[in-house]
């Protein structure tokens, strides 16, 4: 080996123990828990670790006082005053006296023009924005702090496939060494490895820079050197929707950041009750009690005074201060809805990148894996022929490059496409729940108001038009025209959300049954890791529940299957759980007879795609209803 080559190993060797050194932390074990991914400890651990949460957190907090002190104007003010001092003067009876006073007044406001109650409400308002923006923040930081996992798991694939192309050159690098020794070779076969094998440590070295750059993102992010040992992470992809369209839908339902902006909206409406206060009258009721020890004259006579009545105010010129501040307030609500619709386009934009994204990537890991199982054989093939002569040198180190570069291609796309799943759950307010990640000192809404804000026509985004670049067609975001089940019925009419496209639904969007139906799929979609059936799903099961009344000679096995990714023994009692969940409202909610209705999980065994993406995992996460004779 040249001394050259030696230098490089010696460096590669010098950037593996920067970039590896790490603290001792104990390694995490994952087996008994199944919600304790990794994924969920990096989250967790910025979430507590990251200055940005925490000052979002006591922003929270800090509003919270904001209410107690707008509170305060409705209690009464209570206020002493006290006296003492020595006077001296050159008239009256005494010139010189010491004199004492005391007096305590109380106030209470009986009336503002509503200032009080509209400056609480405002910062109910502020609280709720800073609550939203406290889930947001949340969110974006278990976003980076899981990207940022993914990139160290990528380049920790990335360096160890990058040393064995470097042992495979270095492999044929001696090969040659020895055929030249032996006067076999050419020396410029020598030549040409040697600089092959100099691009292969470059590979090295460059991949162990990427790891070292991650490695201090990562500890930036999460506040700790990654953990040795730990297990790749697997994202649950339940809560994908297969349509751009659902999946606006769901983060304009969901985002944290879109509710700040509404609620944003509503703390400068109340600023602007606040302010209608100024034009008009202030009504107090007033109490005072007084007393002293000398009177004006310096005599020596206590004094008392009460004084008990109502008190009104009305300012009638101050320069145009309260117009000002009015026409100010209501300029604020204006901004405010255009920093909703801004919001609205900045989700909209992020989820249509990495939903497109998402598709593309997923139409090229099959290929991107064709190649590189392609390449593996070529590799092989060509070091045969080499060795018995048929292949030249160069045609075996491009080869190898080839195998090289097709691996990393494809690692790279992999973690690109978690990548956007991420971003997607993210943009959709669905990354927290999916990673079971959640602050138990973070209230709900619930705890925080008891009148939440409802998407109506006045609280949803504008309508738009999205060029979807893969299949060129316009999405038309207008509850009038959607289908998102693509069953014929729009999404308006459609009280069966999610019939399957070939099955032959009624005027409401649900599904026909029939003497001739035999096997039926149910469109009942479920939450990740979850059996429970929502309620705008019991439709679909009452439709089956009719059919079976009205036909009394049959009878239904309903049958759970699941995706292909996760584990097997996992997927297949939570089949049976969801088939069951389905079985027991048709028997309890619908009076079928126990004897007419079996449910049974199939798992994984019965996929409609043999694959793992996903169009795959929607198609064959279902629900089906098997009807026979009785």
């Amino acid at each position: 080996m040249s001394k050259k080559n030696t230098l490089i190993k010696r460096n590669i060797s010098i950037l593996i123990g920067l970039t590896l050194t790490t603290v001792n932390f104990p390694s995490l074990v994952y087996a008994n828990n199944d919600k304790a991914t990794p994924l969920a400890y990096v989250s967790n651990k910025a979430i507590e670790n990251n200055p940005e949460v925490q000052e979002a957190w006591h922003a929270f907090k800090s509003s919270i006082y904001g209410i107690d002190a707008a509170r305060s104007g409705y209690l009464p003010s209570v206020d002493a005053s006290a006296s003492t001092g020595y006077e001296k003067r050159n008239y009256g009876i005494e010139d010189g006296y010491s004199r004492n006073t005391a007096e305590l007044t109380v106030t209470q406001m009986l009336y503002d023009g509503f200032r009080t109650s509209n400056t609480v409400d405002r910062f109910k308002h502020i609280q709720l924005v800073r609550y939203f923006e406290l889930l947001s923040q949340t969110e974006r930081t278990a976003l980076d702090a899981s990207t940022a996992f993914l990139d160290v798991q990528r380049f920790k694939e990335l360096i160890e496939l990058a040393e064995a192309n470097l042992k495979e050159h270095e492999s044929v690098y001696q090969q040659i060494e020895q055929s030249v020794s032996a006067g076999v070779a050419r020396a410029a076969d020598l030549e040409q490895i040697t600089g092959r094998l100099s691009l292969a440590q470059s590979n090295v070295l460059t991949e162990y820079a990427n790891l070292h750059d991650v490695t201090a993102r990562y500890l930036k992010i999460v506040g700790e050197l990654p953990l040795p040992n730990i297990k790749t992470a697997n994202l649950n992809e339940d809560n994908i929707p297969i349509s751009i369209g659902k999946a606006l839908d769901i983060a304009y339902e969901n985002s944290p950041t879109f509710y700040a902006s509404l609620y944003n909206i509503e703390e400068k409406k109340a600023n602007a009750k606040a302010q209608k206060a100024a034009f008009h009258p202030n009504i107090d009721l007033s109490a005072r009690y007084g007393t002293q020890d000398k009177d004006e004259l310096g005599l020596n006579e206590t004094r008392t005074e009460a004084r008990v009545g109502i008190d009104i105010s009305y300012n009638l010129y101050n320069g145009g201060l309260d117009n000002a501040n009015l026409k100010q307030a209501y300029t604020d609500i204006n901004i405010a809805k255009y920093q909703r619709d801004s919001s609205c386009i900045d989700i909209r934009q992020r989820l249509q990148i990495a939903y497109n994204n998402l598709i593309i990537l997923e139409k090229k890991l099959p290929i991107l894996d064709q190649h590189r199982i392609s390449s593996s054989k070529v590799k092989i093939a060509y070091k045969d022929q080499f060795d018995i002569g048929q292949r030249t040198l160069l045609d075996v180190l491009d080869a190898e490059n080839e195998y090289f570069q097709s691996n990393r291609s494809y690692i790279v796309t992999v973690y690109e496409r978690q990548s956007s799943i991420l971003t997607m759950l993210t943009e959709m307010g669905k990354l927290l729940p999916t990673l079971h990640v959640m602050s138990d000192k973070y209230p709900t809404l619930k705890e925080l108001t008891d009148d939440p804000i409802i998407r109506d026509a006045e609280n949803i985004c504008p309508s738009y038009d999205v060029a979807a670049t893969l299949n060129r067609i316009t999405f038309l975001d207008k509850k009038a025209k959607l289908d998102d089940d693509n069953d014929g019925i729009i999404n308006k009419q459609d009280i069966c959300p999610s019939t399957p496209s070939s099955t032959n639904v009624d005027l409401s969007g649900c599904t026909i049954y029939n003497e001739g139906n035999s096997k039926i799929e149910i469109g009942i979609p479920f939450f990740a890791d979850a059996s429970d059936v929502r309620d705008e799903y019991i439709q679909e099961i009452e439709k089956l529940a009719y059919f079976l009344r009205d036909n009394p000679d049959k009878k239904v096995e309903i049958q759970g299957h699941t995706s292909l990714d996760g584990d097997e023994d996992y997927n297949r009692k939570l089949s049976e759980k969801r088939a069951f969940s389905v079985a027991e409202i048709l028997i309890k909610k619908f009076n079928i007879k126990p004897a007419r209705v079996k449910s049974f999980g199939y798992g994984i065994d019965q996929p409609r795609i043999n694959e793992i993406s996903v169009k795959a995992n929607a198609a064959n996460r279902r629900i089906e209803a098997v009807i026979t004779d009785n």
